[in-house]
């Protein structure tokens, strides 16, 4: 009998352990790039922690990926988040995403992510893909009344900009706002597309003024399937830029948020 509870008990931690493994697909593509791969991904102490490895482009230049799953410390409102790092073969930083979580279910809960980066010119999509078939109950309409809190920073320039903004309907199925960054040449924006499925994509931009056009520097994304996730992603991403330094974009909703229409 004591050999049987044993075995149980090392099937249970077999199986616990097993569920707090997922799979995760990760692609980076872009004129430049068409790499696709699988991972998997590990809560705190259960081995698949770190993830790195290097990627050529269509010309040949090498680039580096790092993913680091961290605990954070336990004054942190939350308790896990991921760390990604994109490099160039000289070392210096292009991009950088710390995504706060609640374990590694979470992400699989949230589903699809990721981090758009100009690279050399060209934009060079990483996508994070935990569950790209979920079926929710969220869409753009249903935001008329959420705010999410804008934070951007340039250390460069002493500049930084914090406010709470509610997204306008811009077109059916789309709402977006977008910030100038006082006088210098670049502007922030937020935009929330409908997706299939009752989901939605929430988008970070980071814009380049050019002119009258805007050139896309660094983009942060992710799924929602429904208020609640919405609500759970918080995140901050940086930008390297080669001659005006870092720019520092951090994403959290508002706190006490009133409920969405019915």
């Amino acid at each position: 009998m004591k050999h049987l509870w044993l075995s149980i008990a090392l099937f249970s931690l077999s199986t616990f352990s097993m569920a707090d493994t997922i799979p995760f697909d990760l692609s980076i593509n872009g004129d430049l790039f068409n790499i696709q791969k699988t991972f998997k991904l590990s809560d705190i102490g259960e081995g698949k922690n770190k993830i790195n490895f290097d990627f050529t482009d269509k010309n040949g230049k090498t680039y580096n990926f790092d993913l680091k799953y961290k605990k954070l410390p336990s004054n942190r409102s939350y308790p896990t988040n991921l760390d990604i790092t994109i490099k160039d073969h000289q070392g210096h930083k292009l991009g950088y995403l710390f995504l706060a979580n609640n374990g590694v279910q979470s992400l699989k809960k949230l589903g699809v992510f990721g981090l758009i980066l100009d690279i050399d010119g060209k934009e060079a999509d990483i996508r994070f893909v935990f569950d790209n078939n979920k079926k929710g109950t969220l869409s753009v309409a249903d935001l008329g009344e959420e705010r999410f809190v804008q934070d951007t920073l340039i250390p460069k320039f002493g500049f930084q900009m914090i406010r709470p903004v509610i997204l306008p309907k811009t077109e059916e199925g789309i709402r977006s706002i977008t910030y100038k960054l006082d006088d210098h040449p670049y502007a922030v924006n937020y935009t929330i597309l409908d997706m299939q499925n009752g989901n939605i994509e929430f988008q970070h931009n980071l814009f380049a003024q050019q002119g009258k056009t805007n050139h896309l520097l660094e983009r942060i994304y992710f799924h929602a399937d429904s208020i609640e996730t919405l609500r759970e992603a918080m995140y901050a991403g940086k930008f390297f830029h080669k001659t005006d330094g870092t720019f520092k974009l951090v994403f959290y909703p508002a706190m006490g948020q009133t409920e969405p229409p019915k």
